[in-house]
Formats: C-alpha cells, sequence, structure tokens
C-alpha cells in the first residue's frame, strides 16, 4: 500500500525527463530571462517557502483524469506532464489531510447536518481577501458550480432560449446547456496582439426575444481576462437593460497575476446591477477540491435566490465539507505562497515559448493558472485542416485543434486541451494548464520545443 500511495516517483521523474532538462534549462533558452526566473524560484523553495510546491508529485496510478485518462487515452505510458484538465499537480495543504484524519477517528457517517460555522467561514474568505460582503442568509450550498448554474439555468432559462458566451469561453458551460435544453449564442471577443476585450456593440445585438441569461467567467477561461469594473458595469448595464440575467462564474478568483485585480461582480456600486445577478464560487480550483464535490452560491436578490433555490438538490459529503471548511479556516498561507509560484510558472512559459518555440505565441494571461497557445503555425506545418478534413469524411468528426492536440501527445509527450471546444474563436488554439511543479513544466516545455523543432 505505502508504495502505491508514494506512486513510484523516481520513475516519474526519469519519465518526465526532468533530472536531464534541469541541466540544460538556461542553455535551451538562448536569454537570461528564464534562467533568472528558474534560480529565483529554486532560491525561494530553498529558502523562504514553508510549503514545497517544486517537487514534483507524481499522480500517475490514483485513476487522475488529467494523467491516467490521458495516459490511457493516448496509449501514452511515459506521459511527460497531463496539462489538460483545470486542476493542480501539487501535494495539498496540508490542513486538509489533518482534518479529514480528525473526522475519520469518529466511526459513524450518518446523515450530515450543516454546520453554521461553515457558511462563516465562506462568509468570512470572501470578506477577507476581496472585501466583499455577503449575508450568510443568501450563501446557497451546492454540490459544485457546474449544478449551481444548472440550477439557475432550469430557473429562468426555458428549454430552447438562449444563453449568451463571451467566446471562446469555459468548454464546461455547453454540456450545462445541453444537459438544460438551452442554446449557446456566441458573442465572439475581439482579439488583439493576444489579448482579449469584449466588443460590447457586438454582446448587446446577440441579445433577442428568447435570451434570458448570461453566463460571465469572471476571470475568464481559458483566455486568462481579469475583468475590469468599467468592463463589468458596461456589461451589467446592457443585460440590465435589456432583462437578461448575469450568472457570474468566479471559480478561478483567486489566480490574479501581479499588477493585476479581481473584481467581484457582486461589489460593483450599482445595486441594481448587482441585483440582476447571481455569483457561483468554490475552493474547488483554488484548492484542487473537485473530488470534494463542494460550491456556493449567493445573491443580492431574494426572489432570483428563491427561484434558483427550488431548482438546487445538494449532495454534499461530510468529508467534503470537512476539507472545505479547512482550507476557508486554514489554508490562507498555503494559498498564498502557491500564487507568486503560479505567477512564475507564467512567465517560464512566456519567457521560454518566445525564445524557443517561434510557431507557438502566448501573451501572459492576467489571472487563471491557465496558458492560452495560438498554435496556427504549428497547425498549417503539419496540415492539420487537411488531416482533419480526410479524418472526418472517414466518419470520425475532429478539428484541427484535436489534429495538433495528438500531435503533441504524440511527437512531445505532452496532453493539452484543443481549443475548438471553448466555443468561437478557439480555433488555432491550445489550453495548457501550467499548475505543476516548475521542474515539470520545464521538461514538457522542452520536450514541446524539441518536438516543434523537427518539422
Amino acid at each position: 500500500m505505502a508504495q502505491k500511495h508514494d506512486l513510484n516517483r523516481r520513475s516519474f521523474l526519469k519519465r518526465a525527463g526532468i533530472t536531464a532538462f534541469a541541466a540544460g534549462a538556461a542553455s535551451a533558452v538562448g536569454s537570461g530571462s528564464l534562467t533568472a526566473v528558474v534560480a529565483a524560484a529554486a532560491a525561494d523553495v530553498a529558502t523562504g517557502g514553508k510549503f514545497d510546491f517544486d517537487t514534483p508529485y507524481s499522480r500517475v496510478g490514483t485513476d487522475s483524469v488529467k494523467w491516467d485518462q490521458q495516459i490511457r487515452s493516448y496509449k501514452q505510458p511515459n506521459l511527460i506532464a497531463g496539462m489538460g484538465i483545470a486542476d493542480q499537480d501539487f501535494r495539498a495543504a496540508p490542513c486538509i489531510a489533518q482534518a479529514l484524519a480528525e473526522r475519520c477517528k469518529h466511526e459513524n457517517w450518518g446523515y450530515l447536518d450543516m454546520p453554521k460555522d461553515y457558511i462563516e467561514a465562506i462568509v468570512a474568505w470572501n470578506k477577507k481577501r476581496y472585501n466583499l460582503d455577503i449575508d450568510p442568509e443568501t450563501v446557497v450550498l451546492t454540490t459544485g458550480v457546474h449544478p449551481g448554474l444548472i440550477s439557475a439555468l432550469r430557473a429562468f432559462a426555458p428549454p430552447g432560449s438562449k444563453v449568451l458566451l463571451n467566446t471562446p469561453t469555459y468548454n464546461g458551460f455547453y454540456g450545462d446547456l445541453r444537459y438544460t435544453g438551452t442554446i449557446p449564442e456566441d458573442v465572439p471577443m475581439r482579439l488583439v496582439n493576444g489579448r482579449y476585450s469584449i466588443d460590447f456593440d457586438e454582446f448587446e445585438h446577440h441579445i433577442s426575444r428568447d435570451t434570458n441569461v448570461y453566463i460571465l467567467c469572471n476571470p475568464q477561461n481559458p483566455t486568462g481576462n481579469h475583468w475590469s469594473p468599467e468592463d463589468l458595469t458596461r456589461i451589467g448595464e446592457i443585460c440590465l437593460r435589456r432583462r437578461v440575467l448575469v450568472l457570474a462564474d468566479e471559480i478561478h478568483c483567486d489566480f490574479v497575476n501581479k499588477g493585476q485585480k479581481y473584481t467581484p461582480f457582486a461589489s460593483l456600486p450599482n445595486k441594481d446591477i448587482v441585483n440582476n445577478s447571481i455569483t457561483f464560487k468554490a475552493a474547488s480550483k483554488s484548492f484542487s477540491l473537485a473530488a470534494m464535490k463542494n460550491a456556493w452560491y449567493f445573491s443580492t436578490n431574494p426572489d432570483l435566490l428563491s427561484k434558483a433555490r427550488a431548482m438546487n438538490r445538494a449532495d454534499i459529503t461530510t468529508l467534503g465539507m470537512v476539507a472545505n471548511k479547512a482550507v476557508l479556516t486554514q489554508g490562507a498561507d498555503w494559498l498564498d505562497q502557491l500564487l507568486p509560484y503560479i505567477d512564475a510558472n507564467h512567465d517560464l512559459v512566456d519567457s521560454y515559448i518566445r525564445a524557443n518555440m517561434p510557431l507557438v505565441k502566448t501573451v501572459k494571461p492576467q489571472g487563471t493558472y491557465l496558458s492560452w497557445l495560438d498554435i496556427s503555425a504549428v497547425a498549417d506545418r503539419i496540415g492539420a485542416k487537411q488531416k482533419a478534413a480526410s479524418m472526418s469524411k472517414a466518419g470520425r468528426m475532429v478539428s484541427p485543434e484535436t489534429v495538433v492536440q495528438d500531435w503533441f501527445a504524440d511527437n512531445a509527450k505532452v496532453a493539452l486541451n484543443a481549443g475548438s471546444s471553448y466555443g468561437t474563436g478557439g480555433e488555432n488554439h491550445m489550453r495548457m494548464n501550467i499548475a505543476t511543479s516548475r521542474k515539470t513544466l520545464q521538461a514538457a516545455l522542452e520536450s514541446m520545443s524539441m518536438a516543434l523543432k523537427k518539422i
């Protein structure tokens, strides 16, 4: 049993090529920027870090979607990095295991009476980190942000009605819309020099009489945008005037890169705009607790809240509640050390790609732990459009981005997400999750670069 939980760390390091890569990282870059980033990060880990994010922590053998599923899908036992699904590869905050172990000492698992101090922990977390005042009576617990969104869609968006999405956007929203029988209305964002912005005239143009709901992704997944108060207010004004409800998914809100700021939609000064919204949050991205099935939503509008609550069925587990309460009350130090580590990972990706991958373009995001890669030149070089068309004629419907995704898995042993799944504007892009050890990230980038140099 101990050997399984250790997950064969030595073979993981060997598979990732981490030892060899670390020695040659500086020379591979050909510039001083990456050397400085890596050296500074290594110094932080060695001298100032209470928690170790830099030692690779293998998840292989735990039925991880990010790793084991990709190994099975691509038949790639030597996968260097699973960089798809949005969860983290780090050893979890110690307070989680401590809280779970303490609760497991009591060997009875009957019905759970949700403790009042759990709701208080949610309110306190939002107040301390975002200066956001939430009435505890307005907090509704749900199994996850997806079930929460689905309850709101059922309440306010009849089957067949349209739901606005600024695209490219989180691909999971499309599954929620299929489940509720609603229709996505993609509103493409403007893309200028790798940075996205909302075209407000285009946004309003897409609103019709059968448009009841807009799903706001704040921060934006996959582009990494942190929307400004001005952006949010403009969107809020349009939605209020056109009677479109704002459902604000703010699950990535803790990840803010240096020089940037997260603005909660519920913090806007125009209370009429805020009253036309419901906000959805969770600790699952910040602390990688997706398997613990716990989230919440709230609104300043009691009528909206009542209707959404009537459609909500929260199947909260005892251990899920215990783990989430632990991070909200004891996990701040762990997260505060993680955030600059993620920021430095973004710097590494940005500098390495610029120096070593001329076929790939990217712009450092304002937040999230996701990088959005422009791979249009890669797609052209490997004939992705022609291959996708040929495969589709043979009966397997694929996009050029899927061809590029498969190419990176086969040739670089790195699993990414195809941009085509993120709606209009996702073409010619890939999403890469960088929430992993810097050694693993370096190995993945090096392998991608070496593979690209062969085409």
